[in-house]
């Protein structure tokens, strides 16, 4: 019995000590940090250069004070940072595993008590820790910011429920991405895939541009992607203060059916509307069940085809 316990302890070590590694890393890597958020330095452009200003409705001119339109942007573009991040943030770790392969690191590993599965989990883990932390500090500072900016804050529900999303995103996008990270072979595939696929992400899951204005097959095709209805999820968490703050103002200054109309207007506009999956009314709720057990899918997948190639 002690036997089995101390080799149980000493696994735990073992995994642990990849871990700490993995993550020291990426740390030291700065070119990898970079790209883990060139997609949220290109959204932030966009943001100030363009988006940010069309986001304000001309209709709440005179309405709404400049600060309120600002709380109302604000909780539209942080989802998506933190959508974008939860995608790019792992990827950027996960290129130890190329590196490990391409110059037979991973050889060491094998003379090691360590099981291969407890190898491929440790990249996981880590990337998960870290995607974790720096979404959880954007959100901290992030919501402060908006108060500071605005004088308007997030109720505590509202940071609790972004703190738990941020979590829930960094363990959906983390086994996707280390199952796109399993298929590719060599370092500069891997730079040139990390370097682009969080914009991709950006446009394909309507963090940059409303999926509204988008063609139909785009919209069809983001309606297949996790990262599109986490975006949609933590809106739905954030937006609303802001849209009852117009509700608020316009009452008695417009009649009811045009508040309604240009609320509605408004919720299309900033992402806030459920899409099902292909047109099918589909809760979001089933949605991110579904995206939890393909993502435990894929993530069995990718340890499958490392070990294999471990193996190989």
């Amino acid at each position: 019995m002690m036997c089995s316990s101390m080799s149980w302890v000493n696994k735990m070590l073992n995994l642990v000590a990849l871990f700490k590694r993995n993550i020291k890393i990426y740390l030291r890597d700065k070119t990898a940090v970079f790209f883990s958020f060139l997609s949220v330095i290109i959204l932030l452009t966009l943001y100030l250069l363009f988006i940010a200003e069309n986001m304000k409705p001309t209709e709440l001119d005179g309405i709404l004070t400049d600060k309120e339109l600002t709380f109302l942007v604000y909780s539209q573009l942080i989802p998506g940072l933190i959508v974008i991040n939860s995608v790019s943030i792992p990827l950027g770790n996960l290129g130890n595993i190329i590196n490990d392969f391409e110059y037979k690191q991973i050889d060491g590993f094998l003379v090691t008590p360590i099981e291969r599965p407890k190898i491929i989990l440790s990249y996981y883990l880590s990337s998960f820790v870290i995607s974790s932390f720096i979404n959880i500090l954007i959100v901290i500072a992030s919501f402060g910011v908006v108060t500071l900016s605005t004088g308007i804050g997030y109720s505590l529900q509202v940071w609790f429920t972004a703190i738990f999303y941020t979590f829930f995103f960094a363990f959906i996008s983390t086994a996707f991405m280390v199952f796109l990270t399993s298929l590719i072979k060599s370092v500069n595939a891997f730079g040139a895939v990390s370097g682009v696929f969080g914009s991709l992400i950006g446009f394909a899951s309507g963090i940059y541009l409303p999926l509204s204005i988008l063609p139909k097959w785009i919209q069809s095709f983001s309606s297949i992607i996790p990262f599109t209805h986490m975006t949609i999820l933590l809106r739905r968490a954030m937006l609303p203060k802001g849209l009852n703050i117009i509700t608020e103002k316009l009452t008695g200054n417009m009649p009811e059916s045009e508040m309604t109309e240009l609320n509605t207007a408004l919720k299309e506009v900033y992402g806030y509307n459920e899409i099902g999956i292909f047109g099918l009314d589909i809760p979001i709720f089933w949605v991110m069940i579904i995206s939890v057990i393909v993502s435990v899918g894929l993530l069995w997948l990718a340890t499958y085809l490392l070990n294999k190639r471990i193996k190989n």
